[in-house]
């Protein structure tokens, strides 16, 4: 990982512990609900230049967030177990990991930031 890749992940990770605080102070009231409030919710806490990244960041290469700013999400929004509500928003009755559903919600991001559906998945297969 070059060192950008690993700057942007460090600007994620401290954006998201700011931006929900410590998970463990966090009522169950107060965690997102469904995916869209997830998304809408760190939507509205990035900074113009974070919003930026997102946006022009190759939807192939979201993945580059599943550290840092995925385990902000995971921890924050709590995906290990305390806001099955959330994870079946983004899942549905089954459920999901929290490693899928925080990579969902980073997907939500960047389709929010690029103007798609929040569940919008793009055709990324080579022909």
């Amino acid at each position: 990982m070059n060192k950008v890749s690993m700057l942007v992940l460090a600007v994620f990770l401290s954006i998201s512990m700011q931006a929900f605080g410590n998970a463990e102070d966090k009522s169950e009231e107060k965690l997102p609900q469904t995916l869209e409030q997830a998304v809408d919710r760190i939507v509205s806490n990035l900074k113009e230049d974070d919003k930026s990244t997102v946006k022009n960041t190759p939807f192939n290469n979201l993945i580059q967030y599943h550290h840092g700013w995925g385990t902000g999400i995971r921890n924050s929004f709590g995906l290990w177990g305390r806001n099955k509500e959330l994870t079946v928003s983004i899942c549905g009755p089954d459920e999901c990991h929290p490693d899928d559903a925080s990579m969902e919600i980073i997907y939500g991001v960047w389709n929010k930031l690029n103007g798609n559906d929040t569940r919008y998945k793009p055709n990324t297969e080579q022909p």
